[in-house]
């Protein structure tokens, strides 16, 4: 399609989903802090009081595990809802079958990496905007400018498309929990001033009188009161909101050593490579790994008529020049050390807003320094 909508949603810190993406990626951040685990394979799921973590391939919690899933919880927003104060009940599962196999040779997946030019992050615009509108949304409750908003809520935006390229946006939409009654008048003027101005400042479009707003106010705090939660089940608010074409296989709770995540950040980098070396405005680049070998079976790359080379060649300059192997590709992100370098964290922060485009935190598959040699 060359004139389209395409929609994309991105939900805030204190959504249930996102909250089992944080708890997950922290135990990986744990367990690459102290050694331990480096096949470990974390999921979550929370609802009303309750917490269930899983973790295999883990010959020794690297910490009391309890106490850190109520601690990303309480950080989300949510301490002033703890109710006696000792947080929810968290049920542990611990083995240590699972993840202690080679995950490298033990698994076949189809990885997708795309970049496009609608933004300086080299992100789909609809992707960008919703994940713009969570931060601000984030920013006003922590900064206690919107004293009455749930750490839960959503956002979706609405982008016209002509030509492929972005043109105007037809629709914004908020879901939130609400902590204290509040006019409807009330909150849209502030939906106004404190999340939707902010968060387009300095874009490339920005609403208009056109563009319709609708939203949803849910009384009460939200989050896993409300809806229950799960690891993994916002992959494409994780990659590209849709616009590309994704992996099946979530990113958050696994190590390094999965390739189902260490190939989308090796393929998001080729794609954004693509474009700094000036061989095509979008790119999406597909890495397909089979059992037993380290390196992919085949790189495909699809530039969608905007290369300024054929996509063959495209995919053979990547070939010869990015290492897809996934050791390879661990060793040359600092995959493996990131956690224990920034503090003990670094895959949590992931888990909130997008793992691609951030530049934000120096995700080492944004960096471009290699395009020369591609050009």
């Amino acid at each position: 399609m060359r004139d389209f909508v395409m929609t994309s949603e991105s939900v805030t810190l204190g959504h249930p989903d996102k909250l089992c993406d944080q708890i997950s990626d922290a135990v990986i951040d744990a367990c690459l802090t102290a050694d331990v685990g480096r096949n470990a394979v974390a999921e979550c799921a929370v609802a009303t009081g309750v917490v269930f973590l899983s973790v295999r391939g883990l010959p020794e919690p690297p910490c009391d595990l309890a106490a850190l899933a109520r601690r990303v919880i309480a950080e989300a927003g949510y301490d002033h809802a703890m109710g006696d104060g000792a947080g929810p009940t968290v049920m542990l599962d611990l083995a240590t079958d699972g993840g202690a196999a080679d995950a490298r040779r033990g698994q076949m997946t189809t990885a997708f990496g795309f970049a496009c030019d609608h933004t300086e992050q080299a992100i789909p615009l609809p992707i960008w905007a919703a994940h713009r509108l969570t931060r601000a949304l984030d920013a006003a409750r922590q900064e206690q400018r919107l004293t009455w908003l749930s750490p839960d809520a959503q956002a979706q935006v609405a982008v016209s498309f002509r030509n492929r390229i972005p043109v105007g946006l037809p629709g914004l939409a908020f879901a939130f929990g609400t902590t204290e009654t509040v006019n409807p008048a009330t909150i849209e003027a502030a939906l106004h001033k404190e999340v939707i101005t902010p968060a387009f400042a300095g874009g490339p479009i920005a609403p208009d009188p056109a563009t319709r707003l609708v939203w949803h106010a849910i009384p009460g705090v939200a989050g896993p009161e409300a809806h229950s939660g799960q690891t993994g089940r916002k992959t494409a608010d994780d990659t590209y909101g849709g616009y590309s074409r994704q992996s099946s296989a979530a990113l958050s709770g696994k190590g390094p050593a999965r390739i189902d995540r260490t190939a989308q950040y090796a393929a998001r980098q080729a794609a954004r490579l693509v474009l700094a070396a000036g061989l095509a405005r979008e790119c999406e680049v597909q890495l397909s790994y089979i059992l037993g070998d380290e390196a992919p079976a085949s790189i495909e790359v699809d530039t969608f008529g905007t290369g300024a080379a054929a996509d063959e060649q495209i995919s053979r300059r990547l070939a010869s020049v990015l290492d897809f192997r996934v050791g390879a590709i661990a060793e040359r992100m600092g995959l493996w050390t990131r956690p224990a370098a920034q503090g003990g964290r670094f895959y949590r922060d992931l888990a909130t807003y997008g793992h691609m485009a951030r530049d934000d935190i120096a995700a080492p598959w944004e960096d471009v320094t290699l395009a020369s040699a591609l050009a």
